[in-house]
């Protein structure tokens, strides 16, 4: 092949090229306006040695545009909240766990759905399926939806930048929500 030839085909591949290193950081950028986050595991039981419960959400971070929607699918058959809380309140060791019902947001968000009469401190069925803290959509600490057994449950994330969640029912679930504003 002569060297005018080589030019030739070189020029438009270089040029592809350049144009796909601009578009492919862009598109890699961006965030999806759905997510779905799944629960998944159950009970581990080992007679005479242990009990384990290796419930757990699917993924440790959902990364999701600001405004889109986030669907929650529960797989366990049982019930389970989706909960934002602060970065702090996020537990990190057995006792954070433990903690939660007493002094943490679980106890809080407990009586918030119903599930706890705050008179008498009993369980009972929850009332308030969706909890909002302040503006309409998840966007702060306190928002909580419950999740019920095998089914689902939809949000919309109307806030940007990293949101906290775990299950206050199962606290030891947890994880982030990257929220990226739209272009």
């Amino acid at each position: 092949m002569s060297r005018r030839k080589l030019t030739r085909l070189a020029v438009p591949a270089l040029a592809v090229l350049a144009a796909a290193l601009l578009v492919v950081p862009a598109m890699a950028g961006s965030k999806p306006a759905k997510a779905t986050q799944t629960t998944v595991g159950g009970v581990k039981f080992v007679p005479n040695r242990s009990i384990a419960d290796t419930m757990h959400f699917k993924t440790d971070s959902i990364s999701i545009k600001k405004g889109g929607t986030l669907t929650l699918v529960d797989k366990t058959k049982q019930p389970h909240s989706f909960s934002l809380v602060k970065k702090s309140q996020v537990p990190r060791k057995a006792a954070a766990v433990d903690a939660c019902f007493e002094k943490g947001p679980c106890g809080k968000l407990a009586v918030e759905h119903g599930a706890i009469n705050p008179d008498t401190g009993e369980e009972q069925d929850p009332t308030t399926p969706l909890v909002n803290a302040g503006k309409a959509g998840f966007n702060q600490a306190g928002d909580s939806v419950l999740i019920p057994p095998g089914g689902k449950a939809k949000v919309k994330v109307t806030s940007a930048g990293p949101l906290y969640y775990i299950c206050a029912i199962h606290p030891w679930m947890l994880g982030a929500i990257n929220a990226k504003a739209p272009r």
